[in-house]
């Protein structure tokens, strides 16, 4: 059984009264997913919203190339959907398990009742969706002015992140993904993206092993996110052995 306890690591969810999260709980319906299905899939109908129990989803932008960008990660207490029961539009995200996984889904009926029959229940469904409306605006911002680094380096603190906050921590690691998606969300190269993560790693910053990252020192990371490279100071690459350089000549 599902507990209000249970979802209480989210902030939306912890921030509505009482009443209404129990409202939610008793209206919702459990389902459990493997890794690789899909929590709800981009361009479909609304059919309500989703909050993660336990696991992580990886939330998934198709382009019309059909390439997929990484967007978000969703972990136990984030809840997905609001725009689309909002606007009667279609899901413009899809969101797939990375891990097995166990949501619960408030219907779109429900989520009228409770939540878009009344003002202020209205006012506080729709935060989340605001606060990613933000982020998107600064993600237009980055791209026009940030380094690919400080790129990089928001986009791993976002990964890393709650949705819906100001990179308030949610995970000290990035499982499941691949580099070819972080360069595409950071606008680079797959070649270059690697060397960018490389840097960080000789920094002591993150560490890289397959299909995961680890963040080591989350306040550098920070660092470099908010203030780009000044004052950053970078690992000096590994000195070259006297074997290597003889092969190397």
């Amino acid at each position: 059984m599902i507990t209000t306890l249970d979802m209480q690591r989210g902030r939306w969810f912890a921030s509505l009264p009482e009443t209404i999260q129990e409202d939610v709980l008793s209206s919702a319906v459990r389902q459990k997913l493997r890794r690789g299905k899909h929590v709800l899939r981009q361009g479909d109908e609304t059919s309500g919203i989703y909050g993660i129990v336990s696991g992580e989803a990886q939330v998934i932008g198709t382009t019309l190339a059909g390439l997929d960008m990484l967007v978000a990660v969703y972990r136990p207490g984030d809840w997905t959907g609001f725009l689309a029961c909002v606007d009667d539009g279609p899901y413009t995200f899809s969101v797939v398990a990375s891990q097995p996984c166990e949501v619960l889904h408030l219907p779109i009926a429900a989520v009228r009742r409770i939540f878009l029959s009344d003002i202020e229940n209205f006012r506080r469904f729709v935060l989340p969706e605001l606060a990613s409306i933000r982020a998107v605006y600064s993600q237009v911002v980055e791209g026009l002015a940030f380094t690919p680094l400080q790129r990089l380096a928001r986009r791993l603190v976002d990964l890393t992140s709650a949705p819906h906050s100001t990179w308030e921590e949610a995970s000290s690691f990035i499982s499941a993904v691949t580099q070819d998606q972080i360069a595409m969300s950071i606008m680079a190269s797959r070649q270059w993206t690697n060397r960018l993560l490389q840097h960080l790693e000789q920094a002591d910053v993150i560490r890289i092993s397959r299909s995961r990252i680890d963040i080591l020192d989350r306040a550098r990371l920070v660092q470099l996110a908010m203030h780009g490279e000044s004052g950053f100071t970078l690992g000096e690459p590994p000195q070259m052995t006297e074997a290597a350089r003889e092969r190397r000549a």
